[in-house]
């Protein structure tokens, strides 16, 4: 997939020439001073001895975090999100002691906090995760420092090089040279596939659809040709939820844009935009091939092909039609196996099918989900830079000076996995005959303890990929890392899903906006995405002409759509200079 780098240039590259341009000595940070003070003169442990670090006398750092219990099970009795063996680890194992300013149950709660305490002109955390949108105005408003120092003196190679490879992952934190966040990444591993129902294939004597064309066949036999054989008019050939735009979580219909062309509607207005011939990003939900896209979709819907409510279900009621055994296709992630087609057995999962003139592409979210910021009065950057480096250790392998020995089989021994007899197991403890009161949860074999991290996740993009043909090959195989712990866990069904989205990882289209919202798009996003739905919708539903998306174009244009595209096309300049 094509993306935007630096003209070339490494990390390393690029932070040594900022290092010479600003006069920074390189030196690290002073113990008691601020970053803006700079260099610390105590020799830092992380350094020293980065296996098996530890802070004597122990550092104290604060957060704030969004947490809200997910069921009864988050964590062991009597622990907390701020007390549990995470915790516990940092401190015992590192000497950072972690403590809580606040703790909040949703991200607009947590934004809030955040907002009031800027104002109110309050000490805030240590360290913190944040929103670009959020991250750019504390850099504004020099509530957090740089931490380009901190990088290349105590960031592992392994980490670094991830950067290197998705540079773009550090441009909405990046002020005229300087970074002021680390980037929480997402696996990479949701892209969309095409569930299909075998059993009804089967059933009608027909194949997998791999074109449009085909899959016209298909939906109008799943319609009308009573697939399920109970001599009743109840089926259906798509589930897909169209409220919010063609692009969603699940129950999607990116798959279905990608064969019209290299463009994606999105519901969010800093989605997607991509280069034109000269360079220049465009936005894609204005770009001509939509307009064969929607036209095939106003086909099917007038054919009844297409659940008629798809226009006002959400992502979760379109995934009910499908899990229900109503529709016979339906767009989403390979864990859609689990939810919400779990209860479903007939479906398989297929590659995308092809457009007219053979293309074949899917939406790609964005890589970030979060950037992990520092209070600019902070004063043990070398410290959490330390827990960092273990945390994402355990991803990389026991290959990294970093590689934490605890960590080698998951989080925490008797919480997300047993030893037993020199095995390593991470559920279903009674099959294989431990005792009970080694379970994570002596009442329940199948209980397991994930780990809620408050800083950074520490996962890799795209790591899993070789993982689904491993364990599908050998369920028994022993994971390398944290990415195939999660992996090996999956039942054959995803995993066979995970290898199809796997092979068409090159057909991918992916947003190059990641900076922060434009002055256009806070005053008139909303409008400008209502504007979108509700003329995609007239079109499928066939209250206006295909050609009304001409009109919409220019509506579009006229009501800011042109001043937002200026707006991003001078964030981009910047940028990728």
């Amino acid at each position: 997939m094509n993306r935007v780098s630096w003209k070339g240039k490494s990390l390393m590259t690029v932070l040594a020439l900022l290092l010479v341009i600003t006069g920074c000595s390189g030196e690290v940070q002073k113990e008691g001073s601020t970053a803006e003070e700079g260099g610390i003169d105590r020799e830092s442990p992380v350094l020293t001895n980065p296996k098996d670090f530890k802070f004597d006398p122990p550092v104290t750092v604060s957060t704030g975090i969004r947490w809200s219990a997910q069921g009864e099970n988050e964590f062991k009795e009597g622990e907390t999100i701020q007390d549990n063996f995470h915790t516990r680890w940092m401190s015992d194992s590192m000497g950072i002691n972690l403590t809580f300013d606040f703790v909040v149950p949703n991200l607009e709660d947590y934004q809030t906090k955040l907002r009031l305490m800027m104002a109110g002109n309050q000490k805030l955390p240590d360290v913190f995760t944040t929103k670009v949108e959020m991250a750019n105005d504390l850099i504004s408003a020099g509530k957090v420092q740089p931490l380009n120092d901190y990088i290349d003196q105590y960031l592992s190679d392994n980490l670094k090089a991830i950067y290197e490879k998705y540079p773009e992952v550090l441009y909405p934190v990046t002020r005229d040279g300087q970074i002021y966040g680390l980037p929480n990444m997402f696996a990479m591993d949701e892209g969309t596939v095409m569930w299909v129902r075998e059993d009804w294939l089967n059933a009608l004597g027909l194949q997998a659809p791999t074109t449009i064309d085909e899959m016209t066949e298909v939906l109008r036999a799943f319609t009308e040709d009573d697939p399920d054989g109970n001599g009743k008019d109840d089926t259906l050939g798509l589930a897909v939820s169209l409220k919010e735009g063609p692009y969603n979580w699940m129950s999607s219909a990116d798959g279905l844009v990608g064969a019209f062309g290299n463009h994606m509607p999105s519901k969010y207005i800093w989605e997607y935009w991509n280069p034109d011939e000269s360079g220049q990003l465009v936005y894609n939900s204005i770009q001509p091939g939509i307009k064969d896209f929607l036209a095939q979709m106003r086909d099917w819907m007038s054919n009844g092909y297409v659940d008629p409510e798809a226009g006002i279900k959400d992502a979760a009621k379109a995934g009910e039609i499908a899990a229900s055994g109503e529709a016979g296709i339906i767009f989403g992630p390979p864990w859609m196996d689990g939810y919400p087609l779990g209860g479903e057995e007939g479906f398989k999962a297929y590659p995308l099918p092809a457009g007219p003139g053979g293309q074949q592409a899917r939406a790609e979210k964005s890589m970030v989900r979060d950037y992990l910021v520092f209070n600019k009065d902070f004063n043990n950057v070398d410290a959490m830079m330390g827990y960092i480096n273990k945390i994402y250790a355990a991803s990389f392998g026991e290959e990294d000076p970093y590689f934490d020995e605890a960590l080698r089989n998951g989080w925490m021994e008797g919480y997300d996995y047993v030893l037993h007899e020199g095995n390593v197991y991470r559920g279903n403890f009674d099959e294989h005959g431990i005792p009970s009161d080694k379970w994570p949860n002596p009442a329940d074999a199948n209980v397991t303890y994930d780990l809620t991290l408050p800083f950074m996740n520490g996962i890799i993009p795209f790591q899993s990929d070789s993982a689904f043909q491993k364990f599908l090959s050998d369920p028994d195989a022993e994971p390398d890392n944290m990415a195939e712990i999660s992996v090996s866990k999956a039942k054959p069904r995803m995993l066979e899903a995970g290898i199809v989205r796997v092979s068409q990882n090159d057909n991918v289209i992916v947003n190059y906006f990641n900076g922060p919202p434009t002055k256009t798009m806070v005053s008139k996003g909303e409008l400008l995405i209502k504007l979108m739905t509700e003329s995609y919708l007239k079109i499928i539903y066939g209250d206006e002409p295909v050609d009304y998306f001409d009109t919409f174009v220019e509506e579009w244009k006229k009501n800011g759509g042109d001043q937002m595209t200026e707006e991003v096309n001078e964030w981009y300049e910047n940028v990728k200079q």
